[in-house]
């Protein structure tokens, strides 16, 4: 083995051991007491979401009528605020799951699934509904309760930054439709469609292109 060969092997094998090194040793009482109350504030800001659905509600008349409920209906926003909070997060968790199997990156601590942060996510879906359906007034508190979730994670070690900042991006993403894409050639459209398969109705999703 050439020196260049044996010197990058060495460097290599004292960077898993300080790697697991730093994931063995204990967090401090007060990195502890940080991850503990991010657990618990991840609850709080849906909690304060779905609260706000009912004391201040919506608009008058907003997705008052369920007649005519379609597949575009269910699956995009602008029914009731619950609908809409109820479909935001599921958004976000179906992201987060998938994103969490596909990726399978390992935590600092040690631990599986780490991209991106479930916590953050969960607490930014919440936090973006707030701001979005009642105002700033609302949404800076919700956004800084969500923030301080964001930084427990990776004061505690659950997570890197980076699954902390895509969970926040996918739980603001979540309270949006991103139906249209401009382009130089037209505007993409997409969206969920029902048809027909062997007698069975299925769901799809549909695409256009607008000249």
């Amino acid at each position: 083995m050439s020196k260049a060969r044996r010197a990058s092997a060495i460097m290599l094998t004292a960077l898993l051991g300080i790697r697991a090194a730093v994931a063995d040793v204990p967090l401090s009482d007060a990195r502890e007491d940080t991850g503990e109350l991010g657990d618990a504030l991840q609850y709080v800001v849906p909690a304060a979401a779905l609260a706000l659905t009912w004391i201040l509600g919506g608009p008058a008349g907003r997705g008052a009528s369920t007649m005519g409920m379609t597949a575009d209906s269910v699956l995009h926003l602008g029914g009731t605020p619950r609908h809409d909070l109820a479909l935001a997060f599921g958004r976000s968790i179906f992201a987060t799951e998938a994103l969490k199997f596909t990726f399978n990156e390992k935590r600092p601590n040690g631990g599986d699934h780490s991209f991106p942060s479930g916590h953050t996510s969960f607490a930014f879906t919440g936090a973006e509904f707030i701001r979005k359906e009642y105002g700033g007034w609302w949404g800076v508190p919700a956004y800084g309760i969500a923030s301080y979730v964001g930084f427990s994670r990776v004061r505690s070690h659950e997570h890197y930054t980076h699954d902390v900042l895509a969970g926040a991006l996918i739980g603001i993403l979540a309270n949006h439709d991103l139906r249209e894409v401009h382009t130089r050639h037209g505007t993409l459209n997409f969206g969920p469609t029902a048809a027909a398969m062997d007698g069975s109705p299925a769901m799809g999703l549909q695409f256009s292109l607008d000249f």
